[in-house]
């Protein structure tokens, strides 16, 4: 008998005393670490304002003139926080 049965079993494995031992199967602990890592994605926006100016030239005899200008403006309103944008279209009257 071997050191290591004397260990797990107990010494005198063959004797008749009521001693018992009983190995039970290895206990497996996990250990799990996460690491967590932000990305900041920026997406910039350009806005383009264009103002569109249309002149009709009616021509009669005797001549008139009349002039429509139109202007068409988008506007986003995205908030301050750079690092939560959310953007909305501003609604504005039309000239």
């Amino acid at each position: 008998m071997s050191r290591l049965d004397d260990f797990f079993f107990g010494p005198g494995r063959g004797n008749q005393g009521g001693d018992e031992t009983v190995v039970f199967p290895t206990r497996q602990i996990v250990n799990t670490r996460t690491n967590e890592q932000t990305i900041r994605k920026i997406h910039p926006t350009h806005i383009t304002n264009v103002n569109k100016n249309i002149k009709r030239i009616e021509n009669y005899y005797p001549v008139t003139e009349s002039t429509h200008n139109e202007y068409i403006v988008k506007e986003y309103d995205c908030g301050s926080d750079i690092n939560n944008p959310c953007c909305r279209p501003v609604k504005r009257c039309k000239w």
